[in-house]
Protein backbone atom coordinates (compact mmCIF):
# COMPACT_ATOMS: atom_id res chain seq x y z
CA UNK A 1 0.00 0.00 0.00
CA UNK A 2 1.78 3.36 -0.89
CA UNK A 3 2.16 5.55 1.48
CA UNK A 4 1.08 8.39 -0.22
CA UNK A 5 -1.10 9.25 -3.84
CA UNK A 6 0.67 9.41 -7.22
CA UNK A 7 1.26 12.58 -8.34
CA UNK A 8 -0.62 13.65 -11.47
CA UNK A 9 -2.52 17.27 -12.77
CA UNK A 10 -6.08 17.75 -14.02
CA UNK A 11 -8.87 20.82 -14.04
CA UNK A 12 -10.27 19.58 -11.04
CA UNK A 13 -7.49 19.95 -9.13
CA UNK A 14 -6.37 23.00 -10.22
CA UNK A 15 -9.70 24.34 -9.23
CA UNK A 16 -10.00 22.70 -5.68
CA UNK A 17 -6.67 24.32 -5.24
CA UNK A 18 -8.12 27.77 -5.67
CA UNK A 19 -10.78 26.90 -3.51
CA UNK A 20 -9.42 26.13 -0.25
CA UNK A 21 -6.12 24.91 0.35
CA UNK A 22 -7.71 22.59 3.51
CA UNK A 23 -9.73 21.62 1.17
CA UNK A 24 -7.47 20.71 -1.24
CA UNK A 25 -5.52 18.57 1.54
CA UNK A 26 -8.95 16.46 2.59
CA UNK A 27 -9.30 15.49 -1.00
CA UNK A 28 -6.04 14.63 -2.44
CA UNK A 29 -3.95 13.49 0.67
CA UNK A 30 -5.94 13.23 4.21
CA UNK A 31 -7.87 10.63 2.38
CA UNK A 32 -5.75 8.51 0.66
CA UNK A 33 -6.08 5.07 2.30
CA UNK A 34 -8.74 5.58 3.60
CA UNK A 35 -10.65 3.07 1.55
CA UNK A 36 -8.20 -0.01 3.25
CA UNK A 37 -10.44 -1.06 6.23
CA UNK A 38 -7.58 -2.86 7.81
CA UNK A 39 -4.88 -0.35 7.42
CA UNK A 40 -7.09 3.19 7.43
CA UNK A 41 -7.12 5.66 10.30
CA UNK A 42 -10.40 6.75 11.80
CA UNK A 43 -9.78 10.01 9.56
CA UNK A 44 -8.82 8.92 6.91
CA UNK A 45 -11.76 6.52 6.40
CA UNK A 46 -13.94 9.56 6.76
CA UNK A 47 -12.03 11.65 4.90
CA UNK A 48 -12.53 9.07 2.10
CA UNK A 49 -16.01 8.37 2.53
CA UNK A 50 -16.87 12.34 2.63
CA UNK A 51 -14.64 12.64 -0.85
CA UNK A 52 -17.22 10.10 -2.74
CA UNK A 53 -20.49 12.74 -1.78
CA UNK A 54 -21.74 13.52 -4.56
CA UNK A 55 -24.46 16.25 -5.09
CA UNK A 56 -27.36 16.89 -7.71
CA UNK A 57 -25.60 18.76 -10.24
CA UNK A 58 -22.69 16.05 -10.13
CA UNK A 59 -24.73 13.62 -10.86
CA UNK A 60 -27.16 14.96 -13.16
CA UNK A 61 -23.88 16.38 -15.12
CA UNK A 62 -22.36 12.41 -15.35
CA UNK A 63 -25.73 10.93 -16.34
CA UNK A 64 -25.70 13.58 -18.85
CA UNK A 65 -22.49 12.75 -20.32
CA UNK A 66 -22.96 8.90 -20.11
CA UNK A 67 -26.07 9.19 -22.20
CA UNK A 68 -24.43 11.09 -24.60
CA UNK A 69 -21.76 9.16 -24.89
CA UNK A 70 -24.73 6.20 -25.27
CA UNK A 71 -26.38 7.84 -28.34
CA UNK A 72 -23.01 8.95 -29.94
CA UNK A 73 -21.56 5.38 -30.02
CA UNK A 74 -24.84 4.19 -31.60
CA UNK A 75 -25.14 6.63 -34.46
CA UNK A 76 -21.34 5.86 -34.60
CA UNK A 77 -22.22 2.71 -35.82
CA UNK A 78 -24.98 2.92 -37.70
CA UNK A 79 -27.17 1.74 -35.54
CA UNK A 80 -30.68 3.04 -34.39
CA UNK A 81 -30.07 6.20 -31.90
CA UNK A 82 -32.07 5.84 -28.40
CA UNK A 83 -35.62 7.76 -28.77
CA UNK A 84 -35.58 10.76 -27.06
CA UNK A 85 -38.21 9.33 -24.57
CA UNK A 86 -36.35 5.95 -23.80
CA UNK A 87 -33.14 8.65 -22.95
CA UNK A 88 -35.23 10.97 -20.70
CA UNK A 89 -36.74 8.10 -19.09
CA UNK A 90 -33.92 5.88 -17.93
CA UNK A 91 -32.11 9.29 -16.70
CA UNK A 92 -34.78 9.81 -14.71
CA UNK A 93 -34.54 6.18 -13.83
CA UNK A 94 -31.19 6.38 -12.98
CA UNK A 95 -31.79 9.63 -11.22
CA UNK A 96 -34.32 8.47 -9.42
CA UNK A 97 -32.22 5.34 -7.87
CA UNK A 98 -29.48 8.01 -6.75
CA UNK A 99 -32.03 9.89 -4.57
CA UNK A 100 -33.07 6.07 -3.08
CA UNK A 101 -29.76 5.26 -2.40
CA UNK A 102 -28.90 8.27 -0.36
CA UNK A 103 -31.54 7.63 2.16
CA UNK A 104 -29.57 4.18 3.03
CA UNK A 105 -27.25 6.52 4.80
CA UNK A 106 -25.88 3.00 6.95
CA UNK A 107 -25.07 1.17 3.22
CA UNK A 108 -23.03 3.84 1.59
CA UNK A 109 -21.03 4.05 4.91
CA UNK A 110 -19.85 0.59 4.81
CA UNK A 111 -19.63 1.17 0.80
CA UNK A 112 -19.10 4.80 -0.04
CA UNK A 113 -17.50 4.32 -3.27
CA UNK A 114 -20.13 1.98 -4.66
CA UNK A 115 -22.92 3.59 -3.59
CA UNK A 116 -24.54 7.27 -4.25
CA UNK A 117 -24.80 9.80 -1.61
CA UNK A 118 -26.04 13.30 -2.41
CA UNK A 119 -24.53 15.41 -0.50
CA UNK A 120 -27.95 17.66 -0.30
CA UNK A 121 -29.60 14.21 1.40
CA UNK A 122 -26.47 13.42 3.80
CA UNK A 123 -26.28 17.44 4.95
CA UNK A 124 -29.86 17.67 4.78
CA UNK A 125 -30.31 20.53 2.82
CA UNK A 126 -32.74 22.90 2.28
CA UNK A 127 -31.79 23.51 -1.56
CA UNK A 128 -33.34 19.95 -2.17
CA UNK A 129 -36.63 20.18 -3.53
CA UNK A 130 -35.66 23.51 -5.76
CA UNK A 131 -32.45 21.41 -7.16
CA UNK A 132 -34.71 18.74 -8.04
CA UNK A 133 -36.75 20.92 -9.97
CA UNK A 134 -33.96 22.51 -11.81
CA UNK A 135 -32.37 19.62 -12.53
CA UNK A 136 -36.30 18.04 -13.89
CA UNK A 137 -36.17 20.85 -16.52
CA UNK A 138 -32.77 20.30 -17.75
CA UNK A 139 -32.92 17.11 -17.88
CA UNK A 140 -36.33 17.68 -20.61
CA UNK A 141 -34.06 20.17 -22.25
CA UNK A 142 -31.01 18.42 -22.92
CA UNK A 143 -32.62 15.38 -24.55
CA UNK A 144 -33.86 17.21 -26.61
CA UNK A 145 -31.25 19.84 -27.49
CA UNK A 146 -29.36 16.73 -28.44
CA UNK A 147 -30.59 16.04 -31.59
CA UNK A 148 -30.67 19.24 -32.99
CA UNK A 149 -26.98 20.33 -31.79
CA UNK A 150 -24.58 21.16 -34.75
CA UNK A 151 -22.66 17.83 -33.56
CA UNK A 152 -25.51 15.44 -33.83
CA UNK A 153 -26.60 16.72 -37.47
CA UNK A 154 -23.18 15.91 -38.81
CA UNK A 155 -22.40 12.79 -37.04
CA UNK A 156 -26.03 11.72 -38.51
CA UNK A 157 -25.21 12.65 -41.96
CA UNK A 158 -22.22 10.31 -41.96
CA UNK A 159 -20.05 13.00 -43.03
CA UNK A 160 -17.75 12.55 -39.74
CA UNK A 161 -15.86 9.72 -37.73
CA UNK A 162 -15.82 9.44 -33.98
CA UNK A 163 -12.31 8.76 -32.91
CA UNK A 164 -12.45 9.54 -29.24
CA UNK A 165 -15.24 9.44 -26.85
CA UNK A 166 -14.93 9.77 -22.95
CA UNK A 167 -11.45 8.08 -23.61
CA UNK A 168 -9.32 8.85 -20.18
CA UNK A 169 -5.45 9.10 -21.74
CA UNK A 170 -2.57 11.41 -20.28
CA UNK A 171 -0.06 14.16 -21.91
CA UNK A 172 3.29 14.88 -20.37
CA UNK A 173 3.39 18.95 -19.30
CA UNK A 174 5.92 20.35 -17.16
CA UNK A 175 7.45 16.53 -16.39
CA UNK A 176 4.25 16.28 -14.95
CA UNK A 177 1.26 13.46 -15.85
CA UNK A 178 -1.54 15.49 -16.94
CA UNK A 179 -5.03 13.59 -17.05
CA UNK A 180 -7.40 13.97 -20.76
CA UNK A 181 -10.62 12.74 -21.02
CA UNK A 182 -12.54 14.64 -24.07
CA UNK A 183 -16.15 14.20 -24.28
CA UNK A 184 -16.17 13.36 -28.01
CA UNK A 185 -13.37 13.71 -30.79
CA UNK A 186 -14.37 13.29 -34.23
CA UNK A 187 -12.74 14.05 -37.84
CA UNK A 188 -14.64 15.68 -40.80
CA UNK A 189 -13.91 13.93 -44.17
CA UNK A 190 -11.50 16.70 -45.22
CA UNK A 191 -9.36 15.76 -42.37
CA UNK A 192 -10.14 18.26 -39.96
CA UNK A 193 -10.98 17.21 -36.16
CA UNK A 194 -13.08 18.60 -33.97
CA UNK A 195 -12.85 18.33 -30.33
CA UNK A 196 -16.90 18.56 -28.83
CA UNK A 197 -17.29 19.82 -25.09
CA UNK A 198 -21.24 19.12 -23.58
CA UNK A 199 -22.17 21.33 -21.29
CA UNK A 200 -24.99 20.96 -18.83
CA UNK A 201 -25.03 23.74 -17.23
CA UNK A 202 -24.98 27.33 -17.54
CA UNK A 203 -23.67 28.98 -20.76
CA UNK A 204 -20.51 30.64 -20.64
CA UNK A 205 -18.52 27.89 -18.79
CA UNK A 206 -16.05 27.72 -21.51
CA UNK A 207 -12.80 26.11 -19.72
CA UNK A 208 -9.18 26.36 -20.73
CA UNK A 209 -8.70 22.86 -20.50
CA UNK A 210 -10.23 22.35 -23.89
CA UNK A 211 -6.69 24.71 -25.03
CA UNK A 212 -5.12 21.31 -23.51
CA UNK A 213 -7.15 19.18 -25.29
CA UNK A 214 -6.07 20.76 -28.58
CA UNK A 215 -2.47 20.60 -27.64
CA UNK A 216 -2.80 16.65 -26.72
CA UNK A 217 -4.77 16.10 -30.49
CA UNK A 218 -2.07 18.21 -32.20
CA UNK A 219 0.68 15.69 -30.88
CA UNK A 220 -1.41 12.44 -30.70
CA UNK A 221 -2.73 12.73 -34.54
CA UNK A 222 0.11 14.78 -35.74
CA UNK A 223 -2.42 17.18 -36.68
CA UNK A 224 -1.81 21.39 -37.02
CA UNK A 225 -3.77 23.43 -35.58
CA UNK A 226 -5.27 25.10 -38.43
CA UNK A 227 -7.28 21.81 -38.59
CA UNK A 228 -8.65 22.14 -35.34
CA UNK A 229 -11.90 22.97 -33.88
CA UNK A 230 -13.15 23.35 -30.45
CA UNK A 231 -16.55 23.13 -29.84
CA UNK A 232 -18.79 23.69 -27.15
CA UNK A 233 -22.91 22.78 -27.21
CA UNK A 234 -25.10 24.16 -24.34
CA UNK A 235 -27.47 21.53 -24.18
CA UNK A 236 -29.63 22.86 -21.61
CA UNK A 237 -30.10 26.16 -24.38
CA UNK A 238 -29.49 24.45 -27.81
CA UNK A 239 -26.69 27.17 -28.03
CA UNK A 240 -23.33 26.28 -29.80
CA UNK A 241 -19.69 27.99 -29.71
CA UNK A 242 -16.95 26.92 -32.26
CA UNK A 243 -13.19 27.95 -31.73
CA UNK A 244 -9.73 27.76 -33.70
CA UNK A 245 -7.38 27.53 -31.35
CA UNK A 246 -4.10 29.31 -31.19
CA UNK A 247 -0.54 28.97 -30.18
CA UNK A 248 -0.40 31.72 -28.24
CA UNK A 249 -3.66 30.56 -26.38
CA UNK A 250 -2.32 27.41 -25.55
CA UNK A 251 1.45 29.03 -24.67
CA UNK A 252 -0.76 31.04 -22.12
CA UNK A 253 -2.84 27.55 -20.45
CA UNK A 254 0.31 25.34 -20.51
CA UNK A 255 2.26 28.40 -18.83
CA UNK A 256 -0.54 29.32 -16.30
CA UNK A 257 -0.62 25.22 -15.23
CA UNK A 258 3.04 25.47 -15.02
CA UNK A 259 2.35 27.96 -11.83
CA UNK A 260 -0.18 25.46 -10.46
CA UNK A 261 1.92 22.95 -11.04
CA UNK A 262 4.89 25.21 -8.73
CA UNK A 263 2.24 26.03 -6.54
CA UNK A 264 1.02 22.68 -5.87
CA UNK A 265 4.56 21.22 -5.40
CA UNK A 266 5.14 23.93 -2.93
CA UNK A 267 2.96 22.02 -0.76
CA UNK A 268 5.10 18.90 -0.34
CA UNK A 269 7.68 17.99 2.05
CA UNK A 270 9.25 15.43 -0.51
CA UNK A 271 8.28 15.59 -4.34
CA UNK A 272 9.36 12.22 -4.90
CA UNK A 273 6.90 10.52 -3.04
CA UNK A 274 4.41 13.15 -3.35
CA UNK A 275 4.50 13.45 0.56
CA UNK A 276 2.45 16.99 2.06
CA UNK A 277 3.62 19.04 4.44
CA UNK A 278 1.48 18.88 7.69
CA UNK A 279 -1.90 19.63 7.36
CA UNK A 280 -1.74 23.24 8.85
CA UNK A 281 0.20 24.02 6.39
CA UNK A 282 -2.64 24.23 4.47
CA UNK A 283 -4.40 27.13 5.29
CA UNK A 284 -8.70 27.09 5.32
CA UNK A 285 -9.87 29.40 2.94
CA UNK A 286 -13.99 29.58 4.52
CA UNK A 287 -16.57 31.38 2.78
CA UNK A 288 -20.30 31.01 3.20
CA UNK A 289 -20.48 29.79 -0.67
CA UNK A 290 -17.43 27.36 -0.91
CA UNK A 291 -18.42 26.25 2.65
CA UNK A 292 -22.03 25.99 2.30
CA UNK A 293 -21.11 23.30 -0.74
CA UNK A 294 -18.19 21.33 0.91
CA UNK A 295 -18.15 17.53 1.31
CA UNK A 296 -15.61 18.13 3.92
CA UNK A 297 -17.60 20.60 6.37
CA UNK A 298 -18.96 17.91 9.13
CA UNK A 299 -14.99 17.38 9.63
CA UNK A 300 -13.94 21.20 9.05
CA UNK A 301 -13.41 23.47 12.38
CA UNK A 302 -12.59 26.25 10.35
CA UNK A 303 -16.19 26.10 8.33
CA UNK A 304 -18.27 29.29 7.78
CA UNK A 305 -22.07 28.42 8.32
Amino acid sequence: MAMYPPWSYSQSRANTFDECLRKYYFHYYGSHNGWNREQATEEQAALYRLKQLSNLYLLFGDLAHRMCESAIRALDVRREPPRPEFLDKVMREMLNQGYKESQDRETWLSQPKQRIMLSEIYYGEETLHDRISIINDRRRAIVRNLSASATWKELSAGRAQVVEVEKWDTMLLHETKVYVKMDLLYRRQNGEMVIVDWKTGKEGDFSDQLYLYAAYVREKYNIPLEQLELRVEYLVTGESEAYKPEQEEIAKVEENVGRYIEEMKSCLDDEYYNKPKPMSFFTPMPSRRACGSCNFREVCEHRRV
